[in-house]
């Protein structure tokens, strides 16, 4: 856990948030927290910031590691027993094994993404962790239209590309999308939020 993960959790665990808002006098809507994975935290120097926590082992990445693990044990089994026939043989299994290797690679990056949107001087900037890989956007909030719903293709936690609908902030006629994969009630409270933070 880096320091500004540490800071963010002290400040929540603070409840510094309705008192910052309230001293920045924002037109900002309570809403009730969807769950835990979503914090908004603010503090004195104007700054805002929105986590998305990561996903980490919940029943539905652990359903899939489950299935990716007996995958590769299949694979394991089907190359001992090839094995029997010479080591030539057991070298089918290679490709399978690459693709199991991949998808488990993949489905653990997925799950260990973070994201924040962080509100401050004037400027919005998005940022996506998955690993080591870090995805950064600025955005001048004069710039920014809206927040809305969006239809659009992102990752599913399989790492497969798939249709669906996630918050959006809409800019110059770009949509920059937040919380892709985040539940129904989650999205929408991510964009009532942020539409009553934006105004």
């Amino acid at each position: 856990m880096s320091i500004f993960d540490r800071i963010l959790e002290f400040l929540i665990h603070h409840k510094t948030i309705n008192a910052a808002v309230a001293r920045f006098n924002l037109v900002f809507t309570q809403y009730p927290m969807p769950s835990r994975r979503i914090k908004l935290i603010t503090n004195e120097q104007n700054r805002i910031v929105l986590m998305i926590a990561r996903e980490g082992f919940s029943v539905r990445g652990t359903l899939v590691l489950s299935l990716i693990v007996f995958w590769l044990m299949l694979i394991f089994a089907w190359a001992y027993m090839l094995l029997q026939y010479g080591i030539a043989w057991s070298l089918l299994s290679l490709p399978f094994w690459a693709l199991g290797i991949i998808t488990l690679v993949n489905v653990i990056k997925v799950l260990l993404q973070r994201q924040s949107v962080e509100i401050t001087n004037g400027v919005l900037q998005i940022r996506k962790s998955k690993g080591n890989e870090t995805a950064h956007v600025e955005l001048p909030l004069k710039n920014i239209s809206s927040v809305a719903l969006v239809e659009g293709t992102f990752k599913t936690i399989t790492g497969i590309s798939r249709k669906g609908v996630y918050p959006a902030f809409i800019a110059n006629g770009e949509a920059f999308g937040i919380g892709e994969r985040c539940t129904r009630a989650e999205k929408q409270w991510l964009v009532q939020t942020l539409q009553s933070i934006l105004g």
